[in-house]
């Protein structure tokens, strides 16, 4: 049995790499600012709250996936990130 180390790329994945890629660079040019997040996560590391949302696109997406069904929610999710299905 062969193995490949992570570090090798697979050309099978590289038009997928390519849009993920794409994505997280959209995703960090239009990111929240950085302070933001870092009070929230110096409130959650003092609070025993379970869960934090830091920044408006992370409260967005835990409101979203409270209330829409789990299939639309996967369906927009898979949209956002440019994936098949």
């Amino acid at each position: 049995m062969t193995t490949t180390s992570p570090q090798v790329a697979l050309a099978a994945y590289a038009h997928r790499r390519r849009v993920f890629e794409d994505v997280m660079r959209e995703s960090m040019r239009g990111g929240d600012d950085a302070a933001a997040v870092a009070e929230v996560i110096a409130a959650a590391a003092t609070d025993p709250k379970p869960r934090y949302t830091a920044g408006s696109t992370a409260g967005r997406v835990s409101v979203l996936r409270r209330i829409a069904p789990a299939r639309a929610f996967g369906k927009s999710v898979r949209k956002l990130n440019r994936m098949a299905g």
